[in-house]
């Protein structure tokens, strides 16, 4: 089914469609494991981490290095702080997400993200990256939803953005996006790259396989006709 001509925003999801945020997560959970005397995990491991929020990736790290007795709130706490030294200091935007970014701003979608990373990392990653000013809402997980995979971040999104999760579509790199699109009632589309747990991209239930954000913008800007948004200059 073509929904290309029935999208009228989009949603985006941070750590993995947007940004390579893989290497400083490493960093930082390496120094948290020095503190607590635990052995360092690889990055590969650390990437099947990523995606349902901090102290979900700091229980399984710690779990992944086999520690007993660890106190799991000190630790989120240690990570925290040592994150917040590193954020933005290496994460880079994949090849295609400034330009398409630009594209779909261009063309009147109103734009947002919804992740599962703390407003604070969430906001200077995306200032550090020059694109936080692209995005009308930005829905954070430690704004008061319940997290994705639950739906309520996303309709949380839609509200801000006045749009219908029906006619909005969700971008994401993993299971945990296209649950939470589902949940929410929008359409989703996943590009191949990022983390998902370390699943590959032939696993992933979306309704749509796209390479890039930049080809996300291709597709609905050149399908999609969009007289409200262009008409008001939004």
């Amino acid at each position: 089914m073509n929904l290309t001509n029935s999208i009228r925003a989009v949603i985006f999801d941070l750590d993995g469609t947007l940004l390579e945020s893989a290497s400083e997560i490493t960093i930082a959970l390496e120094r948290t494991f020095g503190d607590l005397g635990l052995p360092s995990l690889p990055q590969k491991a650390v990437e099947a981490l990523i995606g349902k929020g901090v102290r979900v990736l700091v229980e399984k790290a710690v779990a992944q290095a086999g520690a007993s007795g660890v106190d799991i709130d000190a630790a989120v706490e240690k990570f925290e702080a040592h994150y917040a030294q590193t954020v933005g200091t290496a994460a880079v935007l994949y090849p295609g997400v400034k330009d398409g970014l630009h594209h779909l701003k261009a063309a009147g979608f109103p734009l947002a993200v919804v992740t599962n990373k703390p407003r604070f990392f969430t906001l200077r990653l995306l200032e550090r990256a020059e694109v936080s000013d692209l995005f009308d809402s930005i829905v954070a997980g430690d704004d008061g939803f319940p997290r994705k995979p639950r739906g309520e971040m996303l309709a949380a999104a839609c509200e801000h953005m006045g749009t219908d999760p029906v006619s909005t579509l969700m971008v994401g790199d993993s299971d945990n996006d296209i649950l939470a699109a589902r949940a929410a009632g929008c359409p989703v589309w996943c590009v191949p790259y990022g983390y998902n747990e370390g699943k590959g991209p032939e696993a992933l239930a979306c309704d749509l396989l796209v390479a890039s954000v930049a080809q996300v913008a291709e597709k609905l800007v050149s399908d999609t006709t969009f007289p409200a948004a262009k008409k008001s200059g939004v």
